[in-house]
Parts: C-alpha cells; structure tokens; sequence
C-alpha cells in the first residue's frame, strides 16, 4: 500500500518504492499488487498490479477514509492472501492477515512531531498493532521500543533491516564531483547534513557545533544543509540565520536523488546527530559513498553504522564539536572511515529485505 509515495519522497517513500521493488522481483509475476493514492510517484518498472484510490487525496483524513473503506473492498475483491502497510497503519476491516511495518515510535515523543501527526499515529498505531498478523520493525531499536510500549506484540515481531538504493553502489568519478561542486557554488571544504528540517534532527545543536569546531580547530568548511523544511522548523533556522558564521551556512533545500551520490562523495564528512530514528537512510548512502560519518551513540544509529563511523552525544554541543574535529583533522581517522563505510553499508541490501519480507508474509499466512 502506497501512501507513502507521495512525492518528495523521504525516508518511508524510499522504503516503500525499493521494497515494492525487491518484492516484485521475488515474487512469482501477478503475485503482487500495489495500492496507491493518485499523486503517487511514478512506479515505471516496480512489478505488480496497481490499484489507484478512486478519488483525490490531498490531507490526512482523506487518506485515512480511502485507506479504511475503499482500500478493504479492493483486498477483497482481489482476495489477497496477505496485505502489508509500510507505514504505520492498518485497514480495520481486511479480509487477509496483515503485515504492519513500524519504522520508529518518534510520535511519542511529544516535542518530535506534531500534534495532528501524533494523534493520528498513537491511534492508529495502537489499532494496527493489535490487528497486525506480523510486524516488521526496521531495526533492533524499534523492536525493543514496540515491545515495550506495546507488550501484546512480543512473539509477532521481526527486524527487517533496509537496503541501499542502487544509485549509491558506486563512487561518483572524482572529475563528476567537481563539476558538481562548480555547478553548485561548493567552493569550499564542506560538512554535509541530509535530511528535513525538524526537531528531532537536532540542527540547532549541530550549527552550536560547527561554531565551535571553526573556533577551536580552525576547519575551513562551510556547513552544508540538504532537506526540505520539516514541521516546526523555527528554531533550526533561526540557528542557520543567526550563526556569526552564517556565511558558511549553506541551505540546498531538497535535493534530486540523482544529484545525492555527488552531493555525499564531495563532502568531507557528514554529520547526522538526531535525536531519534528508526534507521536512517543517510547514514547508508553516506557510508556507501566513503565519505566520513559522525553521528549519535543513541537508539538505531549505532546499530546502522556499527564500527564504521564516528558516535557522538547528540545533547552534548562539546561531544558533536569534539566528533567533527576529530572527522576533519585526523587523516589516519578519516582514512579508516573511509575504507570501512563502504563495506558496511554494502552489508544492507534491498534484495535480502525483500526475502526476509516474503518469509514474514509466510509467517503471517501460517498464523505462526
């Protein structure tokens, strides 16, 4: 179910596009079947039949009603053997077992979404959970925080872990890279950010970092920051415009999957010290790149990047400034990032997902 695909895609539309995609490939052809809003992106090439809402779905509670009534009937009219949401939540009314992927629980965490968003999803989380046949959470981290807050899901969880998007297979040529940076004004050095703007991304701490990473090392880089604005995104750039290195602060706004590759093999490191995720993508393509990574000691990010990178305290300006010092000046250090990353996130691949995906559909079929 493709509700996720709106564009611009971010981290759960990029789930949902390359599962649909390692699932098709897996699956014996007119096994899959996709259901989709109808501003869904372009899904050229994903295997499987489609099935398009009938109407426009432009906010949330259209979504919601066109999830729980329409989607339901086209299950059974297609009898599904199985059906899987890739975010967060469930038709109350399917006639198959279903599948539930939770990809964190940051909606719990009052300050981290907003308050529509929160409701939405304490409620209809709730609701899926206690539905689901199975449910795939992304990483051992949000496994353990389902169980917790929901107990009756023990016994009925798996990790499925991601996989890395095939455009980030192969280094960028060093001569693409620079006409890149010309194109794009990155004249100088630069530390990368990736993601949208939103609290729990923690950038007002991060720019308090690169501050004093200027100040007490001298680092000569801009700080780059890529992503669409997020929900309450005030305080962040208020941080960007307010910085006495503001002139170094670069904000990129959104930028094209295809330009990504470039965009992580020019930086000299990349710095993604959120407060809370369930997986996070960047992590992933920045390694598979080479390009350093300093990013937090806290829920999934550890168990992404294993020994490959640089772990900081994300509450803790002193412990992120101390993190990118390190990244930026210590050759041996960087070195070695660069080398491990690549091996690490080659360990991540779509086509393990998808199998071990099918295998929980089986797992759900069975009632095992």
């Amino acid at each position: 179910m493709a509700r996720s695909l709106r564009p611009p895609l971010t981290g759960i539309g990029r789930y949902t596009l390359n599962l649909a995609r390692a699932v098709g490939s897996a699956l014996p052809k007119g096994s899959l079947s996709l259901f989709l809003t109808r501003d869904s992106i372009s899904l050229n090439g994903t295997p499987g039949d489609r099935a398009t809402a009938p109407l426009p779905t432009p906010h949330e509670l259209l979504r919601v009603a066109w999830e729980q009534t329409v989607v339901p009937l086209q299950a059974r009219g297609k009898r599904l053997d199985v059906y899987h949401s890739p975010n967060y939540t469930l038709p109350l009314a399917l006639p198959c077992p279903g599948v539930l992927t939770v990809h964190d629980l940051a909606f719990l965490r009052g300050r981290l979404h907003n308050q529509r968003l929160q409701i939405y999803l304490r409620l209809f989380t709730n609701i899926g959970v206690r539905r689901a046949s199975q449910i795939i959470c992304v990483s051992e981290a949000t496994r353990a925080d389902v169980e917790l807050k929901y107990p009756a899901a023990r016994g009925r969880t798996s990790v499925v872990y991601s996989g890395l998007d095939p455009r980030f297979e192969k280094r960028p040529a060093e001569s693409e890279v620079a006409v890149f940076r010309r194109e794009h004004g990155l004249e100088r050095p630069y530390v990368l950010f990736v993601g949208s703007i939103e609290p729990r991304k923690n950038l007002p701490r991060l720019v308090q970092a690169f501050e004093r990473a200027v100040a007490e090392a001298g680092i000569a880089h801009d700080l780059v920051i890529c992503g669409p604005w997020g929900w309450r995104y005030g305080r962040s750039a208020e941080a960007m415009e307010g910085s006495p290195l503001a002139g170094r602060i670069r904000r990129m706004g959104y930028v094209p999957d295809a330009n990504l590759p470039l965009l992580y093999a020019g930086a000299d490191t990349m710095a993604y010290v959120s407060l809370f995720e369930g997986f996070g993508f960047p992590l992933l393509e920045a390694m598979a790149m080479g390009t350093p990574v300093v990013t937090s000691n806290v829920s999934s990010m550890p168990e992404v990047v294993g020994g490959a990178a640089l772990t900081v305290s994300p509450k803790d300006v002193g412990s992120i400034a101390a993190g990118l010092i390190s990244a930026l000046t210590d050759s041996g250090l960087a070195a070695r990032l660069r080398e491990a990353g690549p091996e690490r996130a080659r360990e991540f691949t779509w086509e393990r997902c998808g199998r071990e995906t099918i295998e929980v559909y089986r797992r759900a079929m069975s009632g095992a």
